[in-house]
């Protein structure tokens, strides 16, 4: 469970002071790229409160942390190309923003248009594979450094595709000075066929749309998945590491 510890990171409360009555809408979570002709094409980034940032979608400009004063918005990270990898910064005029769209400018005036990342936004629909359905898995897993960790997982796919979009809500009990700490993760989900012990059994991976984190589950039946660990292997133990399905 040591894997799902990083998480955590993210659960650091944004200090919120404003100094005017007008309510500030915050710059943190994750935000797509609005790109007219590559619809398909998902990229963008996600800001989180404690001040690190990911990229999605970009595999060769990796976004590390960010920055926001008055109204610019500042990207720092990593570029990769060429067999070579070169640290940046990237200073962008904060247009517009709305609790749902977000318009930032760079200095030749360029201007990138983003928007809020819904997670069925993100769900590449065809109409041949049938409606929208959601399944939902609820369970309390073991961890290593609290009591236990409270999984609800949504799954949202097709009727007839095995892949899908999903949000995981995990509750670390009593995690933080006795307090539970709450963490979301949203991602594609994947069905693959077998691992290391069972060359037919189904996996379900979950993947996080940054790719940082996985978390791999077999599907015995259509109402139960059993953890499997970071190496494709089912957990050898006597505690309960099974997700039932609740919807």
């Amino acid at each position: 469970m040591k894997k799902l510890m990083p998480w955590t990171a993210m659960l650091l409360l944004l200090s919120c002071s404003p100094r005017t009555k007008q309510e500030t809408v915050p710059l943190t979570g994750s935000w797509i790229e609005i790109t007219p002709n590559s619809q398909q094409f998902i990229q963008g980034m996600t800001l989180d409160k404690d001040g690190s940032a990911n990229s999605i979608g970009m595999a060769t400009l990796i976004y590390e942390n960010w920055v926001q004063t008055n109204k610019q918005l500042i990207l720092y990270g990593k570029s990769i190309g060429n067999g070579q990898t070169i640290s940046f910064s990237d200073t962008l005029n904060i247009v517009h923003q709305t609790n749902d769209t977000l318009i930032l400018e760079r200095a030749n005036k360029m201007q990138l248009s983003y928007s809020r990342l819904h997670l069925l936004d993100s769900l590449k629909q065809q109409a041949e594979t049938g409606p929208v359905l959601v399944e939902t898995y609820q369970g309390t897993l073991p961890a290593a450094s609290c009591p236990g960790i409270e999984y609800t997982i949504d799954v949202y796919h097709q009727q007839h595709s095995g892949d899908g979009v999903f949000r995981a809500t995990l509750n670390y009990l009593e995690a933080e000075n006795g307090k539970d700490q709450l963490v979301e993760i949203t991602g594609r989900q994947y069905t693959l066929r077998g691992h290391t012990t069972d060359p037919n059994a189904t996996v379900i991976q979950l993947k996080s749309f940054d790719e940082k984190e996985t978390m791999n589950f077999c599907q015995s039946d259509n109402s139960t998945w059993q953890m499997l660990d970071q190496k494709m292997t089912p957990i050898q133990s006597n505690l309960n590491y099974t997700l039932k399905r609740t919807r």
